[in-house]
């Protein structure tokens, strides 16, 4: 888990920074980058920065995940063959290749202007383990997790480039949606200021019962730590098994 800030605007930094921190580290199961790391957390003059799968800074990090075996989390702002720009988590396995990547799908304030929000809620397998991606605003709205834990995964990992205020927001809601969901989550932020923004840290590990494992503070960090993956639920406290969903579906649509 990496607690760091990127250098703003400098791919090829970032990439260094990633290949420095995996050759440290040899073997680690998965490496957890935050959002938006590849790039900095960057809404103007996006041209020159977005890039598509088959860009050199991502080629440059699937030949780092298969030098150093170790499967690769971390966001970047993609170019996408429509010509919009998202904020996405690239995942990439321990051989190298493209295990997913996810758009974010719930834009935070001017990124809505900015950002093409993505249309797809899918788990990713990255070896034997299947995550649930999510990015910053995602961990907020409650059905995101939810529609992930229908497809069974074996954790949460959410990456965020959250910023003051709202530390307290992410940290409620972190504890919220592996309680919810009965899933352990991972949960990575960046810290140091950008654009105009102070952003908190704060990242940690939360168990399936909603209590926090690890917690980085609010200072720069990187550690490994062992992540407990979910396991049978108590039917007791599962939590799926006790929907009742013809209950939920007759209300008002907000306005």
């Amino acid at each position: 888990m990496v607690q760091e800030s990127p250098a703003p605007r400098d791919v090829d930094a970032n990439v260094e920074r990633v290949r420095v921190l995996l050759g440290e580290r040899p073997g680690v199961d998965i490496a957890v980058f935050p959002e938006l790391f590849l790039t900095g957390y960057q809404l103007d003059r996006l041209g020159g920065l977005a890039m598509g799968l088959d860009a050199a800074a991502i080629s440059a990090i699937r030949r780092v995940s298969a030098e150093f075996q170790t499967a690769f989390v971390g966001g970047y702002l993609e170019r996408g063959d429509d010509g919009a720009v998202y904020n996405s988590m690239l995942v990439i396995d321990s051989a190298g290749s493209i295990a997913g990547n996810y758009r974010k799908t719930h834009l935070f304030g001017t990124e809505g202007s900015v950002f093409g929000a993505g249309d797809r809620l899918a788990c990713v397998d990255v070896g034997t383990v299947r995550i649930g991606p999510m990015i910053c605003f995602d961990l907020e709205i409650a059905e995101v997790a939810r529609a992930l834990a229908f497809q069974n995964p074996d954790v949460f990992i959410g990456i965020a480039a959250n910023m003051a205020p709202f530390h307290g927001d992410h940290l409620v809601a972190s504890c919220a949606r592996a309680l919810d969901n009965r899933t352990p989550l991972i949960y990575v932020n960046r810290v140091g200021s950008e654009s105009g923004f102070e952003f908190v840290g704060g990242s940690r590990v939360v168990g399936s019962d909603g209590q926090i494992l690890e917690d980085f503070g609010c200072r720069r960090r990187v550690a490994v730590v062992e992540v407990p993956l979910r396991r049978d639920t108590p039917s007791d406290v599962d939590y799926l098994r006790h929907l009742r969903p013809e209950l939920y579906r007759d209300h008002d649509e907000p306005r």
